[in-house]
């Protein structure tokens, strides 16, 4: 885990997370297993402390976790650490669209009468057929004209291709007091991740589902590895979610004072 530091407290508050979980015999060890809850940010939770690195998105969704594993009300701990409650859900808008009554009814049920009567005529019904056999035939001509010109005019591909590298720029300007380079991730999946701070490894072995790290530099963070574009990331005090998208899988993300860089 990166630097986690208390910024304030308001621990005068009896925490009723930590008053639960002793109630019900739990560890917080066990509460770290179970929920993948960073063991500072747990701690750090129940004594009421905000944590630096620690952005209100993920303050937010541990106190969710952990109030959904204790079996207690996610609004009610929401109001004990002073957060909105999250917002409800709009119901969905039907528009209910009410037919005619009386005379209006009866026009509509001769006119699709005299429709269907139309229809079935034995003409009526020839004339569909030959348009319908005439549409067939005419598709299965251009068909058979696309597929011959395609023969004629087809091209030798050289089985070389040279790799194409995507590099993708987006801006997310450093803003805390000491001007350093942050990032935290957290995983969808078990993902294996290599992580270099200012050139040193600081971080290489696989991060598991649901875990949070981390880290800080003075210049310049790498991060590499296998589905890294499915990591959602804080990268300098902004959340921006996972970088995944497209056909090709990311292989590095560099991240500045001035931004982040995304190597395809």
């Amino acid at each position: 885990m990166g630097i986690l530091s208390p910024t304030h407290s308001n621990n005068e508050k009896p925490s009723i997370l930590k008053s639960t979980r002793e109630a019900k015999g739990l560890t917080l060890e066990i509460v770290h297993e179970a929920t993948k809850i960073p063991m500072d940010a747990l701690k750090a939770i129940e004594e009421g402390y905000s944590v630096r690195l620690l952005s209100p998105f993920y303050y937010r969704g541990f106190i969710k976790i952990y109030a959904e594993f204790l079996g207690l009300d996610v609004g009610e701990m929401y109001k004990h650490y002073g957060l909105e409650p999250a917002p409800k859900p709009k119901p969905p808008v039907t528009t209910l669209r009410i037919a005619e009554q009386g005379t209006g009814n009866i026009v509509v049920l001769e006119q699709m009468q005299e429709w269907f009567a139309f229809v079935f005529k034995p003409k009526t019904r020839k004339l569909i057929f030959k348009v319908i056999g005439f549409l067939f035939l005419f598709f299965l001509f251009f068909k058979m004209a696309g597929c011959i010109g395609s023969h004629v005019n087809k091209k030798v591909i050289s089985p070389k291709k040279q790799s194409v590298q995507i590099i993708r720029h987006q801006s997310v300007q450093v803003q805390n007091a000491d001007n350093k380079v942050e990032v935290a991730v957290r995983a969808s999946k078990d993902i294996w991740l290599l992580v270099r701070a200012d050139g040193h490894v600081v971080f290489e072995t696989t991060l598991s589902k649901g875990s949070l790290e981390s880290w800080s530099a003075d210049n310049r963070i790498e991060l590499s590895g296998r589905n890294i574009e499915l990591l959602d990331m804080e990268v300098n005090g902004k959340h921006i979610g996972s970088l995944g998208g497209g056909e090709r899988r990311i292989k590095k993300v560099l991240i500045t004072r001035e931004g982040l860089t995304v190597k395809k």
